[in-house]
């Protein structure tokens, strides 16, 4: 009975260590792999590294993002400065006799208006929107034209230096932030350049914070792609336009080596206060109707009928661009449209990138054109 016992003791000792192995094969297959791996001595065997097989990751061929350069909308060019592309027109009436020449900031105009003015002479309009100079100037009066220059750049600033009492609460009354030297005296000064009131001069960063809307003005032309060619129905070649006021000659000449039309006024090249020949991509010639507005008295001079251009309605329209010139005619509808320039086929006339001269003809003076 005894050595029973011990049989069967040493049988339940063997069991009792057998057991857990029994259970760890039948609960884990990690250690199921461990002993599959021993030789048949209880060594483990090598086992050959595992193979990694990559699969590559497909390609899918997508075609590059264009993004549109922002351009600016009074010229059409490529504007680096974003902030500026948000920013409103700023109207400048500049000074344009002999004695108020050279100008200063003309050249960094977007667009430039030359509007006839008692006696015949002629004064400038020049709008700034994607570069604002400092300073600008001679600064002179402002004039009922003025008004409709400005009404269609989505409430810009009109800065001016003094009108007459008729004048001056029209100009008010417009869709514009009206500036001049009395309501703004601090945005002016004089400097020595010339005897007064030729003298008058601002900076127009300043004049543009005075706005209230900030608001930016709507493109006024139809630009064409760059490096197309200036076509319009009946183009023809011009090297050369000769305009009369009754006061006044300007002649524009094409120059081919850099694509742009220079300016000589009353007989001599046009230069700005940098000595550079005042220059644009396009001059546009509007022939339009001069009505009087009132009296211009004072400085010396005998009264004079003050002409007012009229800028609504239709009339003819000349078109110089890349050495050629195509003829149409110009329609407005109201004070804060933009004005349509189409050919004699009455397709939109496409004008080039860049500064753009308005010459405001009186009807009936019909310029010189040189093939």
């Amino acid at each position: 009975m005894k050595h029973l016992n011990r049989r069967d003791t040493a049988r339940r000792r063997r069991l009792r260590w057998a057991a857990p192995v029994v259970v760890v094969l039948v609960a884990t297959g990690t250690a199921a792999a461990v002993l599959a791996s021993c030789d048949g001595h209880g060594h483990p065997k090598a086992t050959p590294p595992p193979t990694t097989v990559t699969t590559p990751a497909p390609t899918t061929s997508l075609p590059p993002t264009t993004v549109a350069p922002a351009v600016s909308p009074l010229t059409g060019l490529p504007q680096p400065n974003a902030a500026q592309l948000h920013r409103p027109a700023v109207v400048v009436k500049i000074d344009n006799v002999d004695q108020a020449r050279p100008q200063t900031g003309i050249n960094q105009a977007d667009v430039v208006y030359e509007e006839m003015v008692e006696g015949g002479l002629t004064r400038l309009a020049a709008v700034f929107q994607s570069d604002y100079p400092d300073p600008v100037g001679p600064v002179r009066s402002g004039r009922l034209t003025d008004s409709a220059i400005a009404d269609d750049l989505h409430h810009p600033v009109l800065a001016f230096s003094g009108t007459n009492n008729i004048f001056l609460p029209i100009l008010r009354s417009q869709p514009v932030t009206e500036v001049d030297d009395d309501n703004f005296a601090s945005l002016f000064f004089r400097t020595d350049l010339a005897p007064a009131p030729h003298n008058l001069y601002s900076d127009v960063t300043k004049l543009a914070a005075a706005d209230t809307s900030q608001a930016p003005p709507p493109p006024l032309f139809s630009f064409r792609p760059s490096g197309t060619p200036f076509t319009g129905a009946g183009v023809s070649p011009a090297a050369a336009i000769s305009i009369s006021f009754p006061a006044a000659s300007v002649l524009w000449t094409y120059a081919a080596a850099t694509d742009e039309w220079l300016r000589d006024q009353n007989g001599t090249p046009d230069v700005d206060r940098s000595h550079v020949q005042v220059s644009a991509a396009n001059v546009v010639i509007q022939f339009v109707n001069y009505i009087d507005s009132g009296t211009a008295t004072g400085e010396g001079l005998p009264p004079a009928p003050i002409p007012e251009g009229r800028l609504i309605g239709s009339g003819q329209v000349w078109v110089l661009s890349a050495g050629r010139i195509v003829k149409g005619t110009w329609s407005r509808s109201s004070p804060t449209s933009t004005t349509r320039f189409v050919d004699s086929a009455g397709a939109p006339i496409l004008l080039a990138r860049g500064r753009t001269w308005v010459e405001l003809v009186p009807t009936g003076r019909a310029p010189s054109v040189q093939p």
